[in-house]
């Protein structure tokens, strides 16, 4: 695979991401589900379908093969799916169901200002400045779009704010922790589908009254199939696809892709239009996920 093909792949797994949040927010507005359900319908059933494609390509049989040469790997893998794939999908669902699909993936975007934070602090050395300047413009930027420059106002509701930075949090723990299974070089395909089906079992015993069929309604088919199959099954499956070919620089694409597109689809489905100090807070957090590109091209 060419790297521009690779990079055009990342770019569009952030679009599909990007389009099933708008899906879960329409989805939010028509229905009296709760967050945890469509969590739970979400990844059983995505995780399910990849499992299956696994078996199809003979991928699964060779993964868990190495898997079991260590078998402290499976409890890991636990972990990932309860901490690295439930809750970041929880939170993201609540986040939307509160403030929205636009608002939620630009302050999502400030991830990477997690990481950096939570290496420097685990390896007990100073950022580099371009790290800073990074996480300086993460927080101006959500700062901005969440108050409009006005600290007496939250545009943002509270709730989605600490509901998005928590999808964030675990989200840089799926990045970090993940590296444990990467090393052992276990298949991501392998990793995130049985981490999705596991986690979606578990996620069983969160729910008190177990009902499916209100997702299989006609004015909710579309947006949950979207969300499975568009926003998941495919989006991780190009994403895994074109990171094979990519540096993790160029990977960054898919961060930028992301808010880009959930702020333009938003305006668009839902005529979401945020003022010019949000607008430029949006940009300043753009910046921040660039920059360490930039920066690496103009060394």
């Amino acid at each position: 695979m060419s790297r521009n093909l690779a990079m055009i792949l990342v770019a569009l797994s952030g679009v599909c991401w990007a389009s099933s949040g708008v899906a879960a927010q329409d989805f939010f507005q028509h229905s009296t589900k709760v967050p945890m359900e469509l969590t739970n319908v979400r990844i059983c059933v995505a995780g399910l379908l990849m499992l299956v494609i696994l078996f199809l390509r003979g991928q699964f049989k060779w993964s868990a093969a190495r898997m079991n040469r260590k078998p402290k790997l499976w409890l890991y893998l636990l972990i990932y799916g309860i901490i690295g794939i439930v809750m970041v999908q929880f939170t993201y669902f609540k986040a939307i169901s509160i403030g929205g699909a636009a608002a939620t993936t630009v302050i999502l975007s400030a991830t990477p200002a997690m990481v950096v934070i939570w290496e420097s602090l685990c390896h007990r050395k100073f950022p580099a400045p371009i790290d800073i300047a990074a996480v300086i413009l993460a927080i101006v930027g959500v700062f901005l779009l969440v108050t409009g420059g006005d600290t007496s106002k939250i545009l943002v509701p509270l709730g989605c704010v600490v509901w998005s930075l928590s999808s964030g949090a675990a989200f840089a723990f799926s990045m970090i922790f993940g590296k444990v299974l990467f090393a052992e070089r276990i298949n991501p395909a392998f990793m995130t589908s049985v981490g999705m089906f596991v986690g979606g079992l578990l996620t069983f015993a969160l729910i008190d009254e177990f009902d499916w069929a209100p997702f299989f309604a006609p004015d909710a088919i579309f947006n949950v199939a979207w969300i499975i199959i568009f926003g998941t099954v495919i989006a991780f499956w190009i994403f895994n696809a074109g990171l094979k070919f990519l540096t993790p620089e160029e990977a960054a694409l898919t961060e930028l892709a992301e808010p880009v597109a959930a702020v333009v689809i938003s305006y668009f489905v839902f005529g979401k239009a945020f003022g010019l100090v949000e607008s430029f807070g949006i940009i300043l957090v753009l910046l921040a996920v660039l920059s360490p590109v930039i920066a690496k091209k103009f060394a």
